[in-house]
């Protein structure tokens, strides 16, 4: 409704810009100029009226128009990255070992916020379209002649975009792939800022990020160049029209065939104007819409990624609670094809049974639970749950059964007690300190200034690594 109401208020600014020309025209021509020259001003009052009427109206229209394209465009923004988060949140493991956090990163952040223009450009460029149609039509009406004249420069511009339109996709793909690398760089180096400095490689990290930043730089600097062409050609071609109208206006005047309209030439002169002021918007919107389009399509190819280990269509519901009898029968596994990890795996965990996995780096131990957790589904043999395929139930009632102690304790920036909850919100006090004790926890948690309402900082950098 929004969108509606925007392109309805633009129709109505584009209609006042194109009655000003005849304003001036009728005030030319009519008996308005007479008039003042014997002392009667009725008519230039009437026309007085009517201009500021009409500079009212555009100003009203314009301000509204802004301000509905911008809750539209905002609302967009707000929508997309909600969508782009939950997507995010259901896809695969194998998703975030294949692409860097900060390229994804710059896909939610610097593409969304690309993209957040595209509804107001495409808003704008439909009234700036029937502005333009509506500046032909009246343009054609007061004097074909002159309009064909203008009209001459046309060819010229459509022959300019298509040139320009070549070499910009591709100069606006790299300054989207630019950033992603900027900021992969950023986010790497960031997070492990203790590893950077523990092993003084700040020098070398810093040649690298200028690496990465100076291909950003050239692929904007290329792409400002690209932008800055095009508006001087436009500038030059409005010049052109504007000075063949007036120049064969002129003589059409002299030569008597627009005796005493000389207002058509004035109303020409500001129709060229206005003629090519959407031309011109339409130019830069060209050039927003090419950022746009290559953000779009950054974004909606994240989107379109599936999750590689969904429930399928008839998967059941684990029985709760379970016995914990886990088999592993003839599992085999490759991260990237061709190359196993693991191969003719089988083992059987009795109910109660406690089983270390003992083994080389490298050697699948890892492996072993991400597949039990189905983080990664196995490529051929099965595992099962209490004589449950894990590939037949539903991961959220398999891990609902399950708890587990990553290698690399992460911690979220809230408190103690709410990251012991976490996926269980409702659980209580009592509850949450009884989890504590259980693992040894409780003792230094009470010691902390706030106890269990202690805020942690990023990743819990404000307890050491055993109490994390």
């Amino acid at each position: 409704a929004r969108s509606l109401a925007s392109l309805a208020l633009m129709l109505v600014y584009s209609a006042t810009l194109v009655a000003i020309p005849w304003l001036v025209k009728y005030t030319i021509d009519s008996k308005v100029v007479p008039g003042i020259q014997t002392g009667d001003t009725s008519g230039l009052n009437i026309v007085l009226v009517v201009f500021i009427t009409l500079a009212v109206i555009n100003y009203i229209g314009n301000y509204l128009y802004q301000r509905y394209s911008s809750l539209v465009s905002q609302r967009i923004l707000y929508t997309l990255r909600t969508k782009m988060f939950d997507h995010l949140q259901n896809l695969s493991v194998p998703f975030f070992d294949q692409n860097d956090v900060g390229r994804v990163m710059s896909r939610i952040q610097n593409d969304v916020n690309q993209l957040q223009e595209f509804l107001p450009v495409v808003v704008k460029a439909m009234g700036d379209f029937l502005s333009l149609g509506g500046i032909i039509v009246a343009m054609l009406i007061m004097n074909w002649k002159l309009a064909s004249i203008t009209f001459v420069v046309l060819p010229i511009l459509v022959v300019v975009m298509l040139v320009w339109q070549r070499y910009a996709s591709v100069t606006f793909i790299r300054v989207r792939q630019a950033i992603s690398a900027v900021n992969g760089r950023l986010q790497q180096n960031i997070s492990g800022v203790r590893v950077v400095q523990s092993l003084n490689r700040e020098d070398l990290n810093q040649q690298e990020f200028e690496q990465v930043n100076r291909r950003h730089l050239d692929a904007n600097l290329k792409a400002a160049r690209l932008a800055a062409w095009l508006m001087p050609t436009v500038e030059i071609l409005t010049a052109l029209a504007l000075s063949l109208v007036i120049l064969v206006g002129g003589l059409m005047v002299y030569g008597g065939s627009l005796m005493g309209e000389v207002g058509v030439v004035v109303a020409f002169a500001l129709f060229i104007q206005r003629f090519f002021e959407p031309i011109r918007s339409l130019t830069m919107d060209y050039t927003q819409f090419q950022r746009a389009m290559t953000a779009g399509t950054r974004i909606f190819e994240l989107l379109d990624i599936e999750p590689e280990v969904v429930d399928r269509p008839d998967a059941v519901k684990l029985p709760s609670p379970i016995k914990g009898e886990i088999r592993y029968e003839n599992v085999g596994f490759y991260y990237i094809e061709g190359t196993p990890v693991l191969q003719e795996i089988n083992l059987h965990i009795k109910p109660g049974q406690t089983v270390a996995l003992v083994g080389q780096t490298g050697a699948g131990k890892t492996t072993m639970v991400s597949l039990l957790t189905r983080f990664y589904d196995v490529t051929s043999g099965k595992i099962s749950v209490d004589g449950h395929d894990v590939r037949e139930i539903t991961r959220a009632s398999l891990t609902h059964e399950m708890s587990m102690v990553q290698q690399e304790p992460f911690l979220f920036s809230a408190t103690v007690a709410d990251n012991i909850k976490y996926r269980h919100r409702d659980a209580t006090q009592e509850q949450v300190e009884r989890a504590a004790t259980a693992v040894g926890a409780h003792d230094f948690v009470t010691r902390l200034e706030h106890g269990y309402e202690t805020m942690l900082q990023e990743r819990g950098v404000n307890l050491s690594v055993g109490q994390r």
